[in-house]
């Protein structure tokens, strides 16, 4: 009973760390872009949110898609051999071919994504450094998600972030904050955080580097399916924008993205909760008193923090913003508030991902988001016309509704028997 406390303790702890660090990466992640918007016009905030839509599209169909599927396959190739050198020799693979379809992306599309965005050349070549900047920083924090070393996936992120809102700070006090020098922090950021951690990787784990074929392909097939749902989940963070472009100015879209950004910075810190709990249910996927521990223990203490986290900002960021911002994004909080009701949304159904993902169910995952962003596109087009940036936060809602409800009824139908235990005659339910 008494190791059992100790247990429990320490694994407490280790959450409250890693949720510490994430939400002092969140915060940090939030405040950066919330000072390009301060230091910015509405219109030109537009500009900058419009270009990082290209660095997204293009991170969420390649090393964004493969980061579940490296963690999931890493830390079950670790709980067996005690390395990882061949998911880390997959990932590698998948992180170059990352970057030239980024480069073939700009030269095709540069034109278009110029038009789109309202941004020169020149901002274009800074845009693609700020894509290799995040690429490195996503690789460098999987890296120890995959090891298992959880803090240490925090503490990057939040160095990352930390080191940005520095490059920011910098660059205003030298009087060079423009397009350039904003996405130019990215890389920046990222080229500190390799040196900062470096020398914490153990590269033991990581040789030699071996390409198995069978471990390839199923890597190959995860990330394909994950490559559809985060290309969905793409469209579901950057599609209102597409509809919002030909139905408003760009200083609505401005006001938008600021809102978004405030509520894409909550839900990021829910997304966390997926990824710290990933690498153990991975382990522990045929354990079922472990899982029902996770479900029914630790779930609804989580939830219940989380929910008086969204309360407080439903009430508290409006008045902590208005006075700063003054009436540049007007009515953005009527917007964010919309917003939150999704961010209750997510908080509910985010403990079903590192199940559906540990047992290798990310085809119903993603066809939950196919159907979210589908149900989110077509609102937009029916709202925004009539009701602007407002009819956009409302189709967000009732898109995670919608999402929501698929992955309750296939947990309850396929996954809930094959996880839940049952502590009076020790058998599955």
């Amino acid at each position: 009973m008494l190791r059992r406390i100790k247990q429990e303790l320490a694994e407490g702890r280790n959450l409250i760390t890693f949720t510490t660090l994430r939400v002092g990466e969140q915060v940090l992640g939030v405040v950066m872009p919330l000072m390009v918007a301060k230091l910015f016009s509405s219109e030109l905030f537009a500009s900058y949110s419009l270009a990082r839509m290209v660095i997204f599209f293009v991170a969420a169909l390649t090393i964004s898609a493969a980061q579940r599927p490296f963690i999931v396959y890493a830390n079950q190739e670790r709980e067996k051999t005690g390395k990882i050198n061949r998911s880390f020799s997959t990932q590698c693979i998948f992180v170059v071919v990352s970057l030239w379809l980024y480069l073939i992306v700009v030269l095709l599309f540069a034109g278009p994504i110029k038009s789109f965005a309202k941004i020169s050349t020149a901002d274009l070549v800074f845009v693609s450094l700020a894509f290799v900047g995040f690429a490195a920083k996503v690789f460098i924090c999987n890296l120890f998600m995959a090891l298992g070393q959880r803090t240490k996936n925090a503490l990057a992120g939040l160095t990352y972030e930390a080191a940005a809102v520095f490059f920011i700070v910098f660059f205003y006090t030298v009087d060079r904050i423009n397009l350039h020098s904003v996405f130019l922090v990215y890389f920046l950021s990222s080229v500190f955080l390799f040196i900062i951690f470096v020398k914490k990787i153990d590269f033991s784990l990581l040789h030699p580097f071996e390409l198995d074929l069978i471990h390839f392909k199923g890597m190959l097939a995860f990330t394909n399916w994950v490559m559809l749902g985060a290309t969905a989940g793409y469209f579901v963070n950057w599609g209102d924008n597409l509809v919002l472009r030909f139905f408003v100015p760009m200083q609505q879209i401005g006001i938008y993205n600021f809102s978004y950004l405030i509520f894409k910075g909550l839900m990021l810190l829910i997304v966390a909760l997926q990824q710290y709990f990933l690498p153990f249910i991975s382990q522990h996927i045929d354990n079922k008193e472990k899982l029902h521990n996770y479900l029914y223990v630790k779930r609804p203490k989580v939830m219940a923090l989380g929910l008086l986290v969204l309360v407080g900002a439903f009430f508290l960021l409006p008045y902590i913003l208005n006075p700063i911002y003054g009436s540049v994004y007007f009515k953005w909080d009527v917007v964010l508030r919309i917003l939150l009701i999704a961010t209750a949304v997510r908080l509910y159904v985010i403990f079903y991902y590192p199940l559906f993902d540990a047992l290798k169910k990310y085809r119903y995952i993603t066809l939950a988001v196919v159907v979210q962003i589908t149900v989110n596109i077509v609102l937009d087009l029916v709202f925004v016309p009539y009701i602007g940036i407002l009819g956009a936060a409302v189709a967000t809602v009732i898109a995670y509704f919608c999402s929501a409800i698929l992955m309750e009824v296939y947990y309850r139908l396929h996954i809930r028997g094959l996880v839940v235990y049952d502590k009076r005659n020790n058998t599955s339910v």
